[in-house]
């Protein structure tokens, strides 16, 4: 893996991770985590690496494995560990609906193979159940290298943190998550739920292409529609200047509302990570 980014503050030892969680995020094309104190709300680390070239689920184990972190500060005795993934694995049960026990029958919507483990998220702010397949040899790799983990599909902390985050909006909002390899868009009208779904996206061409058809398909009012940005995007870039055609309230996510920043991380543009801080508004 290769280190894009490394804070973490000084004051941060081992003796001080109980009372603080470990948040991590294996996405497509990077590898983030974050360390936040449950009693001050302060963030203590941000750090994201680039994945090399994944071929396969024992690529990446082995690169996770091979951090420095795994065999000294992710050893530390944290008060919760969660983790999420990207998955396109995933489908979405109403609370109403949900029958435990079933989560085998429920993933028939999905397309798994037999080495796939399947996971039920609630995501209470949503009043929804997420289900989700993981690759087993993933799963079990994850339960050894971290204590007791909790972990999640990117739907499930996406969804519960814009809920968490953003109850006042009653506006038709439009959320996007942009990366490198894929994004991520939710669509919320009087606060609900409309629309979710992760697309394959590797340029600003492609994301023109899926914002058009989600406001041809949504019939969405663009001059009522607010957007609010996360992931890899600045203003300006060309994903910014594509929004910008179609939108005119353009907003980037505050992560400040999640977990309060000292003053070193007020240099790094937050809003990158808030699918990776939005972990820590999951149950």
């Amino acid at each position: 893996m290769i280190k894009i980014l490394h804070l973490v503050d000084d004051e941060f030892q081992s003796q001080n991770a109980a009372k603080c969680d470990l948040l991590i995020h294996i996405g497509i094309e990077t590898f983030q985590y974050a360390i936040i104190d449950k009693v001050r709300d302060e963030l203590k680390a941000l750090v994201e690496y680039e994945l090399p070239e994944i071929s396969n689920q024992g690529d990446l184990i082995e690169a996770i494995r091979s951090l420095s972190e795994c065999s000294k500060e992710f050893k530390y005795p944290f008060n919760t560990i969660k983790i999420s993934f990207d998955s396109y694995q995933y489908t979405f049960i109403p609370d109403e609906l949900y029958q435990s026990g079933n989560d085998q029958e429920y993933a028939k919507f999905l397309k798994t193979s037999q080495n796939t483990n399947i996971l039920c998220n609630p995501i209470p702010a949503a009043k929804l159940k997420n289900i989700v397949g993981i690759n087993s040899d993933l799963h079990l790799a994850l339960n050894s290298i971290f204590h007791h983990p909790k972990i999640y599909g990117q739907a499930s902390t996406y969804i519960q943190g814009i809920k968490k985050n953003y109850k006042q909006n009653t506006e038709p909002s439009l959320f996007i998550d942009i990366h490198k390899k894929h994004i991520q868009i939710a669509y919320f009208k009087q606060s609900e739920l409309s629309f979710y779904n992760m697309f394959d996206c590797i340029n600003a061409d492609e994301l023109n292409y899926f914002v058009l058809n989600i406001i041809e398909s949504l019939q969405l009012d663009i001059e009522q529609t607010s957007v609010i940005l996360s992931g890899n995007v600045i203003k300006d870039d060309e994903y910014y200047q594509r929004i910008e055609k179609y939108f005119k309230d353009i907003k980037f996510a505050d992560c400040s509302t999640i977990v309060n920043h000292p003053e070193m991380f007020i240099g790094v543009f937050s809003h990158t990570f808030f699918s990776l801080l939005t972990l820590d508004q999951c149950e």
